[in-house]
């Protein structure tokens, strides 16, 4: 274990030097880092900072508890501070609370660079301010049971954690009135801090206990309607288990004094028996014994009161006495009534002093009172589930299993009739677990609560899978992994392919390209597979997986490609042609790749011709993307012809109409034909038009490649500081983008301007994690030049 919280310490270990242990802390909560990152924040000052990197994580593996490779270090162990993260944000309060020991990385000795230090600061101030928290919550619910004492000196223990900035103003009203209902000396120091901000905190402290007693959450409106009644007025207050009906009851009784009775079963009018001083005398005159009576009433889970108190108040509410009377139940009331009250799963704007609890329970509020407390949610869920029948259960689980609810689905998957469903259905709406739609109150909880039972989650998962369109199926066959058969497996390879396929026309081919690389094997799939990785640039992969295809026309026109980006011409124009006697997508591949291969040798009347008959084969295929793609590659050939460039892409750029993506590409490759023709301003203006399309769109891969160009251009004309803030403005959008490619090149044309080998060194070392291995090469050969020239 590493100790973090009150300083810096390895449990087991008399290791004790400062800067090893807090690069520890740093990599145990931020999660794994390029050795170059760390060497430069931990060690910026030293004359070798990576050589301090090595020794202090030489050290670190001797220990155990640190690993590295030649880019990336990582550690492997439990720390405190994520002990104390995990709980808090489980809503394990007192465990949480108990991790911390003071404040975070406190007693450093050693100096550190102003952006270390400023991560130290930021996450000691973070870790303190969610410990107050915890203790909030907790001085709140010891409020909400009426220990006053208790919740004071967690309110104080809030108050003074070390390490937290002071009480915001909004803070201050509810700590002081936590520590008032206790009378705590502290409150009038908090009440002085509180003048000084110009915040007048005040009242007694018995008005204090009285609004820390409210032990329900939400439900305000429902209160209002219960507490609005008049006399001689009856209301009931209807919703399924676990939905708070008790507690809105205990909370009337609580504001009101008015008459709490749980419902009773056994001898005759055990529920009524706390008003009568005598049962016996028959109902008559029980009846006219409750009828004098003058006290309101509050009678709890009807469906449970003994069948005698049941008809006496049948009949006492048609004497219509002058009290107020609310019932509870799960149904429908068995008499009129005045007022009904429909309890529903709480909202979020309910909860919203609790942040988490919504998304953590759907609002369901057993669930809720759960995550208050601290206790697991699933132990919770599993005791509303455990008095449901089993094929209510599993409709429940069946519906959280899906992105979006289908009641007719989860039924067939199911194999129940109509009746059954509809038995289903009412029993989850009346147990507040699902809306009428079947939408899933809890969903987190329950996806939770069904991971911890892989055999159910399979099974149901596998029923759903079968039934489901591919794209939404996939998620579940993967559920349901260790119950496939063969009979599955043409379902689950056109779930991957359609999946797969999706990702790649939404701008994701390499994660197309990973997700594949764990399909069944098929041809088909490969293909698709070899296609993603040459959409992602990882060419020489792509190749390795088509050379092993069965011949087919399609493997020759992803192979005219890939021969294509590799600078095999000879290769790539019999590919190509080969693949122009097969279907209409292999020979749209392939005329594009003809077009490519005239164009790179100056054969433009050739390429555009080409271009032009790609671009009608994929709007015959419907794919308007490709088709324009081809038209934009068309509109270079026709303006290398010399044709007016500015006329050629105005025609694409009115064919891209209101498509803000094409139109951002299109003037990207519009202004680089600019830029060929010298127009230097008119190449910067069509840049800067593609990115704020791409910026509109949100399309931050596009935005990142127009102002690298933007930074190129500025470049070029030795306008360095523009230059320099456009690069920058590249890799940061490239890198939330999580587009490697434009980051490399971005990163190398930033070196190169600031003459930096370490920033080319990086670029170098991102394009090869990436995969891009040509791209490495060419960046090690600039880089080259470079030095050649500095020489």
């Amino acid at each position: 274990m590493l100790h973090t919280l009150g300083g810096l310490r390895l449990e087991g270990s008399s290791f004790s030097r400062e800067k090893p242990l807090l690069l520890l802390a740093y990599l145990a909560l931020e999660g794994p880092k390029p050795r170059r990152f760390l060497a430069e924040l931990f060690w910026p000052e030293a004359a070798d900072p990576m050589n301090s990197l090595a020794v202090a994580l030489a050290k670190l593996r001797k220990l155990g508890v640190a690993y590295n490779d030649e880019s990336r270090a990582w550690v492997d162990l439990d720390c405190d501070a994520l002990a104390l993260q995990d709980a808090l944000r489980a809503g394990r309060w007192e465990e949480g609370v108990g991790f911390y020991r003071g404040p975070f990385a406190e007693g450093l000795k050693e100096s550190l660079g102003a952006e270390l230090e400023e991560w130290v600061l930021g996450v000691r101030e973070r870790l303190a301010s969610e410990v107050r928290q915890a203790y909030l919550v907790l001085a709140e619910k010891a409020a909400h049971q009426g220990k006053f004492g208790e919740a004071a000196r967690k309110a104080e223990h809030a108050h003074q954690v070390a390490g937290a900035p002071p009480l915001e103003p909004e803070e201050l009203p509810k700590v002081y009135r936590l520590l008032l209902a206790a009378e705590h000396p502290l409150a009038e120091a908090l009440e002085r801090e509180a003048r000084e901000l110009g915040i007048t905190l005040g009242g007694s402290s018995q008005a204090a206990r009285g609004r820390l007693r409210q032990a329900l959450v939400g439900r305000e409106p429902e209160m209002a309607t219960l507490l609005a009644l008049q006399e001689g007025a009856w209301a009931w207050v209807r919703g399924g288990a676990g939905m708070g009906k008790t507690a809105l009851l205990h909370e009337v009784a609580g504001r009101t004094g008015w008459l709490y009775l749980p419902a009773r079963t056994g001898l005759p009018y055990a529920t009524l028996e706390p008003l009568l001083e005598n049962i016996q005398g028959g109902e008559e005159a029980l009846l006219r014994g409750i009828a004098q009576l003058r006290e309101n009433l509050l009678l709890d889970d009807w469906e449970q009161i003994d069948p005698e108190s049941q008809r006496i108040l049948t009949r006492l509410r048609a004497l219509r006495p002058p009290i107020r009377v609310v019932l509870a139940g799960r149904g429908e009331p068995p008499f009129a009534v005045d007022r009904l009250v429909e309890l529903e799963p709480l909202t979020l704007e309910e909860l919203a002093s609790y942040p988490g609890a919504f998304e953590t329970t759907g609002g369901v509020p057993a669930l809720v009172g759960a995550w208050l407390r601290g206790e697991p949610i699933q132990t919770a869920l599993e005791a509303r589930l455990l008095g449901l029948p089993e094929p209510v259960r599993q409709v429940y689980m069946g519906l959280a299993l899906l992105e979006t609810p289908d009641l007719l689905l989860v039924r067939q998957a199911l194999g129940l009739n109509a009746t059954e469903m509809a038995q289903a259905v009412d029993l989850l709406l009346s147990a507040g677990l699902i809306d009428l739609n079947g939408v899933v109150f809890g969903r987190e909880a329950a996806l939770r609560f069904l991971a911890e039972r892989p055999t159910l989650e399979a099974r149901l998962s596998l029923g759903l899978a079968r039934r489901l369109k591919p794209q939404q199926a996939l998620p579940l066959y993967r559920r349901a992994r260790g119950l496939l058969e063969d009979a599955d497996l043409p379902h689950l390879q056109q779930a991957y392919i359609t999946w797969a396929s999706e990702l790649i026309r939404r701008g994701f081919p390499k994660r197309a390209a990973e997700e594949l690389a764990e399909a069944p094997a098929h041809p088909e799939i490969a293909l698709l597979r070899a296609r993603a990785l040459e959409r992602a640039g990882m060419y020489k992969e792509a190749l390795e997986v088509v050379r092993f295809l069965p011949p087919s026309s399609e493997q020759q026109a992803l192979l005219a490609a890939l021969f294509h980006r590799l600078g095999r011409a000879e290769e790539a124009q019999a590919a190509a042609e080969k693949a122009l006697s097969g279907g209409m997508e292999a020979r749209a591949e392939a005329q594009n790749t003809l077009g490519l291969i005239f164009l790179a040798k100056g054969s433009f009347i050739e390429a555009a011709g080409a271009f032009r008959r790609a671009a009608a084969l994929w709007l015959g295929l419907g794919d308007e993307n490709r088709r324009l793609d081809a038209l934009s590659n068309a509109a270079i050939a026709r303006a290398r012809m010399g044709e007016d460039v500015t006329l050629v892409f105005q025609e694409l750029l009115e064919a891209a109409q209101d498509n803000k993506n094409l139109k951002a590409q299109a003037l990207i490759n519009l202004g680089k034909e600019l830029e060929r023709q010298k127009r230097f301003e008119e190449a910067l203006e069509s840049y800067r038009e593609a990115e704020g399309l791409a910026q509109e769109a949100g399309n931050l891969k596009k935005a990142a490649l127009a102002q690298n160009n933007i930074g190129a251009l500025f470049h070029m004309q030795n306008r360095l500081d523009e230059a320099k803030h456009y690069y920058h403005k590249a890799i940061l959008a490239a890198r939330e983008a999580g587009e490697a490619y434009v980051l490399a090149l971005a990163l190398s044309n930033l070196a190169e301007l600031l003459g930096d080998l370490e920033v080319w060194q990086e670029a170098i070392a991102v394009s090869e994690n990436a995969g891009y291995f040509d791209l490495a090469q060419q960046q090690r050969e600039q880089l080259r030049a470079f030095m050649e020239r500095s020489g």
